[in-house]
């Protein structure tokens, strides 16, 4: 596109149509298209600091910590993540705020400046936005959520000064492999030798130990170099390091259970970052409890209880399980769920089976989606598989005498009629996807 065209998109809408028709494919692995934009667009590199959070998930709670806690030390921060819930904007965070329209358009046409003809992918582009908002907001530290992976992903243009990686569990199987190993090299792609490397786990797989020891990287690892200590009636916990401890910490997202070790891998980020960008107790205090992320066992009702989650793996739904086991409900349990159908769906749902009274499950809006009828076929093969099994396990999670559920045409019209079927002392959990929360948030909103 000319520059003579640029007038031809005059809002943030306008580009991001455009910008998904450049490629044909929403995800190509590669970094040789974006970095070429990239040198062009910054030859010496950038000039503030960068934290890079990969791993299967984690990723979005862990970025928003340590986002969260560099803004409340009054560092200039900045934070990509993506997928957005609402909003395009929400995937740039500069200094507290989304990025707003004018200087993401203008981010826009630098961008589109310099992409000559090379074609990228809308995350690449994503990526490339994120670059320019960043540089032009004169930043400190970017917190970089990775999109898939991390040896390929477009945000390893950026040579990190801190790598993170969350979690490992299968997931994205036609991408990253199907075995931890496989995986496990793709995420540490994002390491370098001469940056700090932090793991969410104590045992990592022999690819990740492999290519540490190629970089001379001595890996962090959570339960090892550092831990946490907390119990599950406690309403504060502590981080334990090597030389330092932090007491009496908040919960992350008023949240207990797994979000602590996402915490505690916040913790250690600022730590290892200390000598250029120290912090200190208070200021990381008032960091977590500042941080909030949409959709991650997000409550928005009480009466019922109504809870958002992106959860759409293995993990993830486990993590979910765990919070809604927490909640002690009183009534039934209904699950509105909607899946892409390059998931897990079997292995992941079938975790709720002992938990959940009536589902509701739907057809997403997208081309990736699995369809509803597809789903309750999936449940009710696991129901019948299972049930003997997960009722001598734990009687207290008999599974039913029915498998009750419903399919539904939108994620809309499942979450309406989950809704007329509740009672206050009742929950929801909408889960399976961000587009699933995405719809559910835009309903609600309005």
């Amino acid at each position: 596109m000319s520059s003579a065209k640029y007038t031809e998109l005059e809002t943030v809408a306008d580009w991001m149509g455009y910008i998904q028709t450049l490629h044909v494919r929403e995800i190509d692995l590669s970094l040789d298209r974006v970095d070429q934009v990239y040198r062009r667009m910054y030859p010496a590199g950038v000039s503030f600091k960068v934290v890079t959070v990969a791993g299967t998930n984690g990723k979005g709670s862990t970025s928003e910590l340590i986002y969260s806690i560099y803004q409340q030390a009054g560092y200039k921060t900045a934070k990509f993540t993506s997928p957005h819930i609402s909003r395009f904007n929400e995937r740039f965070r500069v200094a507290d705020c989304d990025a707003d329209d004018d200087a993401l358009l203008a981010a826009f046409r630098r961008v589109e400046g310099c992409r000559d003809d090379t074609r990228l992918t809308y995350f690449e582009y994503g990526i490339l936005l994120a670059v320019e908002l960043f540089e032009q907001a004169e930043i400190e530290i970017a917190v970089i959520e990775v999109g898939l992976g991390g040896r390929l992903d477009a945000s390893n243009i950026l040579d990190t000064d801190l790598a993170i990686v969350t979690s490992l569990s299968i997931d994205h199987v036609a991408w990253l492999g199907s075995t931890l190993e496989e995986i496990g090299r793709e995420k540490i792609g994002i390491a370098r030798g001469n940056a700090p490397c932090i793991l969410g786990f104590a045992e990592p797989p022999q690819s990740i130990s492999d290519y540490c020891h190629q970089l001379s990287i001595i890996p962090l690892k959570l339960g090892i170099d550092f831990k946490l200590q907390s119990k599950p009636e406690m309403e504060r916990w502590t981080w334990l390091g090597a030389n330092k401890r932090h007491l009496d910490l908040p919960l992350p997202f008023a949240q207990r259970g797994h979000q602590l070790s996402n915490a505690a891998l916040a913790v250690q980020a600022i730590e290892s970052l200390s000598g250029t960008f120290p912090v200190n107790h208070d200021e990381i205090a008032r960091g977590i409890s500042a941080a909030n992320l949409a959709g991650r066992c997000q409550i928005v009702s009480k009466s019922p209880y109504i809870v958002l989650d992106v959860a759409h793996n293995v993990d993830s739904i486990a993590g979910l399980l765990a919070f809604v086991e927490g909640l002690r409900v009183e009534g039934r349990i209904h699950a509105v769920c909607g899946m892409l159908a390059d998931k897990q769906i079997t292995e992941s749902l079938i975790q709720l089976l002992p938990l959940v009274d009536f589902w509701h499950l739907a057809t997403i809006d997208n081309e990736r989606s699995a369809e509803a009828q597809d789903i309750q076929n999936l449940l009710q093969q696991g129901w019948c598989e299972n049930r003997q099994k997960l009722s001598a396990q734990d009687s207290n999670k008999e599974l039913g005498p029915d498998f009750r559920s419903e399919t539904y045409d939108t994620v809309v019209g499942a979450f309406q009629a989950a809704r007329q079927k509740s009672q206050s002392d009742d929950c929801l959990i909408i889960f399976g996807s961000f587009f699933v929360v995405s719809d559910i948030i835009g309903l609600l909103n309005e």
